[in-house]
């Protein structure tokens, strides 16, 4: 009969080796890059006047990071003025900016253009040079559109807080067994209902290494959500109900100044 011998200094090699795994594999799962966002709702009421938002995680300790916030890609119509006659400024025409995000908000442990290559920020849109790349921009008379007009989009965009950038703002901690960040996000009361993401990028080398993501949601609710699908379903109790509202804060108005002007 032949027999397999096993050495004990093999085996014990081999159990070494096992064990190393298994110790190791928490500290791993510890590193291992993590988004939460905080509220995960935000109801737009009578009150609504904007929302703060949190967002924390735990990365790699040798990592950069680089927090985007923004909505699926859609198309943006716009109005652009211009002289009449060369003389007189009024609306022009209509302009179409297609697949760019309704609300885009770019934050980071650095400069971006250094932390992440040219070819990393396109292929995970990181930057306002990434929207350019995949933008489609019409006109509604069908001319061509200067390159120019994209410039405009995006200080429209920035005057209406939608689209921002600001490098250096995550805050880091170093733990005794992994590394947390946290970022604070004034969330702007312009930003329409809708589904948004939080994509954080770990980056490495110029490279992304790692990403997590995490969604929340912003919805109309009580009275606002009520008056919405009024205007929908019942547009004459809409109607109503709004010149109601519309003499009672006329009222209400009146009342507070003439109460002031007596003293």
């Amino acid at each position: 009969m032949v027999g397999t011998k096993i050495s004990t200094n093999g085996l014990f090699s081999f159990l070494a080796g096992i064990l190393f795994v298994v110790m190791a594999l928490p500290a791993a799962q510890a590193q291992a890059l993590s988004c939460k966002v905080a509220p995960n709702d935000i109801p737009i009421n009578l009150m609504y006047n904007g929302a703060t938002l949190t967002i924390t995680g735990v990365s790699a300790p040798g990592d950069d990071l680089i927090v985007k916030v923004s909505s699926e890609t859609t198309d943006v119509h716009l109005k652009y003025k211009g002289k009449a006659s060369g003389l007189f400024w009024m609306k022009m025409g209509g302009m179409e900016f297609k697949n760019v995000p309704n609300i885009y908000m770019l934050y980071s442990t650095g400069s971006i253009d250094t932390l992440l290559n040219a070819d990393g920020r396109t292929a995970n849109m990181i930057g306002y040079d990434a929207i350019r790349a995949g933008v489609e921009m019409e006109r509604s008379d069908g001319t061509e559109v200067e390159a120019k007009w994209f410039e405009e989009f995006l200080k429209f965009k920035k005057t209406e807080e939608l689209y921002l950038s600001k490098e250096g703002s995550i805050v880091r901690k170093q733990g005794a067994t992994d590394n947390t960040y946290s970022l604070t996000v004034d969330w702007p009361f312009q930003a329409p209902p809708a589904t948004y993401t939080v994509d954080v990028l770990a980056v490495r080398d110029g490279k992304v290494v790692d990403k997590s993501s995490a969604p929340f949601t912003v919805a109309q609710a009580g009275i606002v959500k009520q008056l919405s699908g009024m205007a929908f379903n019942n547009s004459a109790l809409y109607g109503f109900v709004a010149v109601v509202i519309a003499m009672v804060a006329g009222f209400a108005v009146g009342a507070v100044f003439k109460g002031g002007g007596s003293h």
